[in-house]
């Protein structure tokens, strides 16, 4: 048996979340059940229940971009699509010279 301090319940180590796996499929082996079944999905759902509910992440909290930068990352594209058909334009226009 291993107990793990309340504090240390919201621990993000996906070390610790495969030893929790590899025990669990262990385990059922061990009884003659596959493994994942329902029986031991409803036990992991019940643990993430317990240990993990109060567990909840920090929110990222996004902001826009400077007027500049935003400016400069939309007029970028738009002025390549508008050299990209200015050039088709031209090209088309020449063909009869480049043929």
């Amino acid at each position: 048996n291993v107990f793990i301090r309340a504090e240390l319940w919201c621990c993000k180590d996906p070390g610790e979340y495969h030893l929790f796996t590899l025990c669990t499929e262990n385990k059922s082996q061990n009884v003659n059940c596959y493994w994942p079944n329902p029986l031991v999905e409803s036990y992991i759902i019940r643990i993430h229940k317990h240990f993990f509910s109060n567990c909840t992440l920090e929110q990222v909290v996004w902001f826009d971009p400077p007027d500049d930068t935003l400016a400069i990352l939309i007029l970028i594209p738009v002025f390549l699509t508008l050299a990209m058909i200015a050039l088709v334009v031209w090209c088309s226009k020449r063909s009869d010279i480049l043929a």
